[in-house]
Order: C-alpha cells, then sequence, then structure tokens
C-alpha cells in the first residue's frame, strides 16, 4: 500500500462532503418509507406486496455489495466519481419509480434505487477508515452521523409536502432528481483533487472473490455479520411497517408520522458520535450487545395506545437504531487488514442485506393477519442479535492496520 498523507484542509473536506452526501442519500432512503402508505394506496397493494418489495430492495442491495466492494478497493482514487454518480444515479432511479403505474415496475426501480446506494458505503466509509485510522469509530460514526441527518430532514419534510403541497408520492420522487443531480456535481468538484492511497493496483476480480472467500475463514468476522444480519432483520421490518402503523391503526397524517420518524432520528444524531467515541476508547462489545438488546425490546414496546408512552419509545428507539451499523461495520473493518476495507464494509452490508431480506417479506404476511405480528418478529430478531452479541467471542483489543 502506498501511504499518502493528506493536509488536515483536506481531510475535513474528506470528510465533510462524504457526511454531506450520505446526509443527502439518506434523505432519499427515508423518503421511501414515508411515502410507502403513499405508493401503497395509489397502486392498490397489500401488506404482503409492501413486504416483498422492501425484501426486494434488501436482497437487491446485498447482491450489489459484491461488486460495489471490488469497485471500493480497486479503485480508491476515484473515490470522487464514485460518490458523484452514485447520488444522480439515485435520483435518476427514484425518477423513475415516480412514474411507475403498476407493483411490477415500482418493484424493478425501487430494486435499482437499492442497488445504487450500495455503491456509497464501502468507497465512502473504506476512504474514512484509511484517512482516519487512529480514530476510525469517530469517523465512521460521524458518517452515520450524516445519515442520520438526511433520515432526520426527510421524514418531516416529505411529510409538509405531502400535507401542505398538492405533491403526491409520484411528484415528490420525480422532482427529487434536481437535487440529486446538483449536489452530484458539487461532490465530484470537492474531492477530485483529495488524493487517496493507492491500496489495490494490482486487485482482479478474481482476487477479489478470492479475498472474499478468505474473510469467511475469519470466526470473529462470522459473528459480527450474524449480529449485523439480526439488526438489519429487525431494523428493515420497523422502518417498512412503521408508518403504515401510525397510518392505518393509529390514525397519523403523514406529517405527524413525519415528524414522529424525525423524532427518532434526532435521538441517533446525538447518540451515534459519542457511541462511535466510546467504541473506540472502551470497546465495541462494551457499547453494541447493550444497545441491541434495548433496541429490540423497544420494538414491541411501540405497540401501546398511549402517545406520551409512544412518544417516549420512538425517540429511545432512534438513540440505538441509527448508531448501529456504524459500529458494527468499523468493528468489522478493526478485523481486516487496511487493503481490504471496502471489501471488508461491502461484506458488511451484503450480510445484512441478503441474510435479513425475508424478514420483512414475513413480516408483510404476518401483518396482512394482524400488524402488530411484524412488531413482535422485530423485537425477537433484534433481541437474537443483542444476544449473540452478548455471547460471542468478536472483539480485538487493537484494530488490525
Amino acid at each position: 500500500m502506498n501511504e499518502i498523507s493528506i493536509p488536515k484542509e483536506q481531510k475535513r473536506r474528506l470528510l465533510v462532503t462524504i457526511l454531506a452526501g450520505h446526509g443527502l442519500k439518506h434523505m432519499f432512503n427515508a423518503a421511501f418509507f414515508i411515502l410507502l402508505p403513499g405508493i401503497k394506496e395509489g397502486l392498490s397493494l397489500t401488506n404482503s406486496q409492501i413486504g416483498f418489495m422492501s425484501s426486494t430492495r434488501q436482497f437487491a442491495g446485498g447482491i450489489a455489495n459484491i461488486p460495489a466492494g471490488y469497485v471500493g478497493d480497486k479503485y480508491p482514487q476515484k473515490v470522487a466519481l464514485i460518490l458523484s454518480l452514485t447520488i444522480i444515479i439515485l435520483g435518476i432511479f427514484a425518477f423513475f419509480l415516480g412514474i411507475s403505474n403498476t407493483f411490477f415496475i415500482a418493484l424493478i426501480f425501487s430494486g435499482l434505487f437499492s442497488v445504487v446506494i450500495s455503491f456509497y458505503h464501502p468507497a465512502a466509509i473504506a476512504s474514512l477508515s484509511r484517512n482516519f485510522a487512529d480514530r476510525r469509530g469517530f469517523a465512521v460514526s460521524l458518517h452515520g452521523t450524516g445519515g442520520s441527518i438526511g433520515e432526520t430532514a426527510a421524514p418531516i419534510l416529505v411529510g409538509a409536502l405531502l400535507k401542505y403541497t398538492p405533491l403526491i408520492w409520484s411528484s415528490i420522487l420525480q422532482i427529487s432528481i434536481i437535487p440529486a443531480i446538483v449536489f452530484g456535481i458539487l461532490m465530484y468538484f470537492l474531492l477530485k483533487n483529495i488524493p487517496q492511497q493507492q491500496t489495490s493496483e494490482n486487485l482482479t476480480f478474481t482476487k477479489f472473490v478470492s479475498g472474499v472467500g478468505g474473510l469467511f475463514k475469519n470466526k470473529k468476522l462470522l459473528i459480527v455479520l450474524l449480529i449485523a444480519a439480526g439488526f438489519a432483520g429487525g431494523q428493515g421490518t420497523m422502518l417498512t411497517f412503521l408508518p403504515i402503523y401510525m397510518d392505518e391503526n393509529l390514525g397519523f397524517s403523514p406529517f405527524r408520522y413525519g415528524v414522529y420518524i424525525t423524532l427518532a432520528n434526532v435521538g441517533g444524531i446525538i447518540s451515534q458520535p459519542i457511541m462511535g467515541h466510546l467504541s473506540d476508547k472502551y470497546n465495541r462489545k462494551l457499547i453494541l450487545a447493550p444497545s441491541l438488546t434495548i433496541l429490540g425490546m423497544s420494538y414491541i414496546c411501540l405497540l401501546t395506545s398511549n402517545i406520551v408512552l409512544f412518544t417516549i419509545v420512538i425517540i429511545i428507539m432512534g438513540i440505538f437504531l441509527f448508531p448501529m451499523m456504524a459500529i458494527l461495520v468499523v468493528s468489522a473493518t478493526d478485523l481486516v487488514d487496511s487493503n481490504i476495507q471496502g471489501t471488508t464494509v461491502a461484506l458488511v452490508f451484503a450480510a445484512v442485506t441478503i441474510f435479513s431480506s425475508f424478514i420483512p417479506s414475513l413480516a408483510g404476511i404476518l401483518a396482512d393477519t394482524d400488524i402488530r405480528y411484524a412488531f413482535m418478529l422485530a423485537s425477537g430478531v433484534g433481541v437474537f442479535a443483542g444476544l449473540i452479541a452478548f455471547l460471542g467471542n468478536w472483539t480485538v483489543s487493537k484494530p488490525i492496520d
């Protein structure tokens, strides 16, 4: 690996730009879930179809992580191009999702939407991991904070657009192409002159696949992947059916359930860098194990008719929901060499999306009987991930450089 020490100003610009891009990416992601009740009504879908759509998105994104990890490690010097194109193409697929008029077409473009999202994380997190090796947990958690800001802004923004303007779910998706193209171009020019480490000049796809196979021999990494899959199964189910539950069971308006999703994200913005710092200073397990357990228990506690209690649980859920993925990712990158950071990030997200993709579909089938069953399933999967984190031997005393 060719070590490159970049100036502090460029490091700050790298961090802030990647953080902002992650925020915009998550605005698109969060907007999708807030628009789901409208998509369901507009296309006359069942809960089973909504669950299948969510599972398809997760599975497609999981498969896409394999080439995304290869691209991230093969072309670290192209991070500006990779990230900017990701944002632009994301806006294009959102536009086509907005003009979909059947379940099948919406399924295709929601899947492609998830595919392109997958190309952001490996390149972005690998770049941060290499350039902030001594504060990896904090840097990646700040990156996650950018995502939480996007997840916070989108629900209330989209909810307000749905309530106070003539816009409907389809038109919101269509006009989102404009900020995606503008920011994608801006992002490219902000990052293009920042040098990156040349870590994998001779990396062929065959070597990449062999390297992925080698990672599966790392028993500690396998435990982290299992924890991540359990976490994502519960998370994906909740993000899919919580807006529908608030819409159909609690009678909330789009703006009101957007406010509640925003409340959940506010807690994550504050807790994410704190948990990342603590995981650097002390131990990843000390943060992950109790947090995942509390998170899983919070899902089932949302099934209350007391709005005050519901609000409190939403905030608690958000405190633990959004920092977890960043800490899971750095837990995995702790266990591998720096020249396969992108591959490892991709593998974590692949495990998260592929192995947990069936959970929302199963939850959708259960929800057609009673939506509360979906919450119970999410809770059980989440608590399981916490137990594995408690019982498994997966941490290292010092990250591998």
